[in-house]
């Protein structure tokens, strides 16, 4: 790859990271609300329940890890097929993807905050209530405990995507005794070069 698809490569996993987050927000928050006001059938308890914030939360992780994993998961087997495996541009995505989702929530001061800001960090951040509602956590620590479990999921399943194709397809990996030779050629050649 080289620098311009590289940075697209970034780039594009970052908008996808708040698109995750957006449907998980949308499907934890907005469909679990409809389903409970629609099924009337439900117990009291069990519609309290499914619009309960830790609920909605972590479906909306899960949803965000899931379709970050579709991703990735095509990400290391292409990287694989085309041998072009890059951890380091991998790790360095999710570094940003955890910057760029992390920076927001440094500026928020819940004492100073209008609620207009509170409902916008809340929906931000919602994909991380979970810690919040289970542990206690202040928003700070959940968001980066939240989203760096997030993200390091994404890094196993890219790893084991990339191992799994390796070992699927291991004649694409085998080195040839011409491949060897040439590989020698070409290091002799650049010795013999730089002397």
């Amino acid at each position: 790859m080289d620098y311009t698809e590289q940075f697209k490569y970034c780039v594009f996993r970052i908008f996808l990271l708040f698109g995750a987050e957006a449907l998980g927000l949308i499907i934890g928050k907005g469909v679990f609300w409809a389903a409970a006001s629609v099924m009337t059938f439900l117990p009291e308890g069990a519609k309290q329940a499914l619009v309960s914030d830790p609920a909605g939360s972590v479906t909306a992780a899960v949803i965000m890890a899931a379709l970050l994993g579709l991703v990735f998961k095509d990400d290391g087997k292409k990287h694989a097929a085309y041998a072009d495996m890059d951890i380091i541009l991998v790790m360095i995505t999710l570094i940003l993807m955890l910057a760029c989702y992390f920076i927001p929530v440094i500026f928020f001061d819940p004492v100073d905050s209008t609620r207009v800001v509170r409902s916008v960090y809340y929906m931000l951040y919602y994909p991380c209530r979970w810690v919040i509602e289970l542990f206690g956590a202040q928003l700070k620590p959940a968001v980066a405990v939240g989203t760096a479990a997030i993200l390091g999921i994404q890094l196993v399943i890219y790893n084991v995507s990339y191992g799994r194709y390796k070992v699927r397809h291991p004649y694409v990996f085998r080195v040839t005794d011409e491949d060897a030779e040439n590989a020698s050629e070409d290091a002799e050649t650049s010795e013999g070069g730089e002397a």
